[in-house]
């Protein structure tokens, strides 16, 4: 796709931070209070385990709630819901060690995430809205330092539904099979997180090669991966075949961007508010759901020379949990594979146990293993969340521990 960075971004950027402000704006003042709480635990007078076989991994019937834009799939309970705050605040810090052969220091603490959620009914019972914003936000680099992000929007969408057909805009994750925001584990599955690199068309590069700051941060968002997060406009189709089985059909265009409204001088730049128009491609996604259980896959298309695909397949047995995905992405010359095989034991609402091996062909480094364990309490209406990961990969061996609450 071609990219005219220059002239848009100048044009583009008040615009887009005014329609960002007005959607949250839109969204406080028309909300049925009644019907719009994200913090649903509160709203419906149950507990985590509601929706969750260990937050924030869904359950079945968190599903079904998940489908039924945020409300109670039984109408009498619906009417019984409880008046509280329209939002959900999750907090964490992190400590790790960083990949071997980082420049910085070799154990670190941090407070990696403030993040403010809400999702509902917004304004007619067939529209919903869902938003997950984040004041204080920091991610690693590479070489083990920090970048400040802070302002960012994790997500912040529309989604329209009508029997069958479902559409939704904003900022979102391509693939839907997969949802890793609410993975058990700190790291995303490579294949979904491995991306396509973008177009350095329009971008203005040195004498010695090398982009400018802000230049560099649009090279970025041009790039694509499924489980990245994009402003994107998608249509699904979501049939029922049969008594607990459902098939998914969607096609989404998402273009280079990030909305944001930052908050600091380091995050004007590593998380800037941008949108280019020429979309990145197309992206179609088709899977069956039986409970869990899922089989399907994605493919992403630019052109000839840029192109992703991937199979997946979830299910499980009793107190065990498996994800299988394998694919192959082409970018200029190169066309590599890439796997994942993950599993997951729940003996405990309030214990996990998992693990995930994975590689990619052609990045020299091998296949890696990541075991990690998941605890949580008390499980109520809010829950204290532990999450410890080990990386053992040649050359970049990594320890990674989150401590977080959610309220």
């Amino acid at each position: 796709m071609n990219h005219t960075h220059t002239h848009i971004q100048a044009v583009m950027k008040p615009g887009v931070s005014f329609a960002t402000l007005s959607l949250l704006v839109l969204i406080a003042l028309q909300s049925n209070p009644a019907h719009a709480i994200p913090q649903w635990a509160r709203q419906y007078n149950v507990s985590c385990n509601q929706c969750h076989v260990q937050p924030p991994k869904l359950n079945q019937f968190g599903g079904e709630f998940l489908a039924n834009n945020y409300q109670w799939p039984d109408s009498t309970r619906r009417q019984e819901t409880r008046r509280t705050f329209p939002f959900a605040v999750w907090a964490s810090g992190r400590s790790d060690s960083p990949l071997s052969g980082a420049e910085h220091d070799a154990v670190r603490a941090y407070i990696n995430r403030l993040e403010i959620i809400s999702g509902g009914k917004a304004v007619v019972p067939w529209l919903a809205y869902f938003v997950e914003w984040r004041p204080v936000s920091f991610e690693g680099r590479n070489d083990g330092s920090l970048r400040d992000r802070s302002g960012r929007f994790e997500d912040i969408y529309l989604t329209a539904q009508r029997d069958n057909l479902e559409i939704t805009a904003g900022q979102f994750r391509q693939v839907q099979q997969v949802d890793v925001s609410r993975r058990l584990g700190i790291s995303e599955p490579l294949v979904l997180s491995a991306g396509l690199p973008g177009s350095d068309q329009g971008l203005t590069r040195n004498a010695e090669g090398k982009l400018s700051a802000a230049d560099a941060r649009v090279l970025s968002l041009r790039g694509f991966a499924p489980s990245g997060r994009s402003p994107a406009v998608r249509a699904a189709w979501n049939s029922q075949l049969s008594e607990g089985l459902s098939w998914t059909a969607a096609v989404a265009l998402p273009i280079p961007g990030e909305f944001s409204v930052p908050l600091t001088r380091e995050a004007r730049t590593e998380a800037s508010n941008e949108v280019e128009w020429d979309p990145k491609g197309v992206f179609v996604e088709s899977f069956l759901r039986r409970g869990p259980a899922t089989l399907g896959g994605h493919v992403f298309y630019d052109h000839s020379d840029r192109y992703l695909a991937n199979a997946v397949t979830t299910g499980n047995r009793a107190a065990l949990h498996w994800t299988a995905m394998a694919g192959m992405a082409k970018s200029a010359d190169a066309l590599r594979g890439r796997w994942s095989l993950e599993g997951e034991y729940i003996p405990s609402y309030f214990v996990a146990l998992g693990g995930r091996v994975e590689d990619r062909a052609g990045d020299g480094a091998g296949p890696a293993f990541l075991p990690y364990i998941n605890a949580h309490f008390p499980g109520t209406k809010s829950t204290i969340r532990l999450t410890v990961e080990r990386r053992f990969q040649k050359g970049r061996n990594g320890t990674f521990i989150e401590l977080g609450t959610i309220f």
